[in-house]
């Protein structure tokens, strides 16, 4: 990492925010409702993609005809009402609030709507007038395609070499890459690991991850 950072990039979920346990809850609920047992397996099978994404995942792999707009309601009625217990991954903000306080430009860049993103931003105390956020609502593609960095690195006036991308998922990871970031790839657990791209820098903690940002953490931190 000898390139001067100039700005930050976050994914939301599960990289900030501990939610992802929560968008899977909205979808089981959806689908129990509709009489359908989701299995263990399902998790896996969605990490890192949008809505629409899962709404097709799951349409054709349960053989069932939901509209989107219907489907979307009901896993949104039930985010929302569950968001304001949402946590902060454990050490994210941390780093979050040490990389603000070195002056360095940030955003966060979600594939989640507008709408459920706010949410997040509303529970983990992030809201700020002068936040740069992108949610699936402001580009045409979601990740893995790399639109949703570029346009908050154009936002940010940055150049893609002089931005670098925190990520949980290989989805985002290679949105970043593809949009010709670095990325800092911090897995929930070692054993994803393995999965992102070769270009990811694997970190395992915030102290790696504050690290490689180049800055340091009070010894207090600034966690909720």
């Amino acid at each position: 990492m000898t390139q001067v950072i100039k700005a930050v990039l976050w994914d939301m979920d599960g990289t900030l925010a501990d939610s992802e346990a929560l968008h899977l809850s909205t979808l089981v609920a959806v689908l129990t409702h509709h009489g359908i047992d989701a299995g263990d397996d399902l998790h896996a099978s969605i990490f890192g993609k949008t809505g629409r994404e899962v709404h097709a995942y799951c349409c054709e792999r349960f053989g069932i005809d939901f509209e989107y707009g219907p489907w979307s309601m009901a896993r949104a009625r039930h985010y929302l009402s569950e968001a304001p217990k949402m946590q902060p991954r454990p050490g994210a903000l941390s780093v979050y609030h040490a990389v603000r306080a070195a002056g360095t430009r940030q955003a966060i860049v979600s594939n989640s709507s507008r709408m459920l993103l706010e949410a997040g931003l509303r529970a983990l105390d992030l809201q700020d007038p002068q936040l740069v956020s992108i949610s699936i609502n402001d580009v045409r593609v979601g990740k893995p395609d790399p639109e949703p960095y570029e346009r908050a690195a154009w936002l940010l006036h940055v150049t893609p070499g002089e931005a670098i991308v925190v990520e949980d998922s290989p989805t985002g990871a290679r949105a970043a890459i593809a949009a010709g970031m670095r990325v800092l790839a911090w897995p929930e657990h070692e054993s994803a690991a393995g999965t992102f791209p070769e270009a990811a820098h694997i970190v395992r903690s915030e102290l790696e991850l504050a690290d490689a940002l180049g800055v340091q953490l009070p010894p207090h931190g600034y966690e909720r």
